[in-house]
């Protein structure tokens, strides 16, 4: 069964507070295709924590990995 996290939906400004990276840089890189993944709505954008979180995992550097 999929956990409340997998269908919460956050929106750029959501992101962009919660994990303090620039609007303009998710922006950019959704532009460039690179970044963190995104789910497109019609004309709305939406992140989903799962992808997010793999994101950082993802481009974690130094430190001990957490699996």
């Amino acid at each position: 069964m999929a956990q409340i996290n997998d269908k919460i939906l956050l929106t750029e400004d959501e992101v962009s507070k919660l994990f303090n990276i620039n609007k303009h840089t998710l922006q950019r890189e959704r532009f460039n295709g690179t970044g963190i993944p995104y789910v497109k709505l019609g004309r709305r954008v939406r992140y989903k924590i799962e992808d997010i979180e793999k994101y950082i995992k993802a481009n974690t550097i130094g430190g001990h990995r957490y699996d």
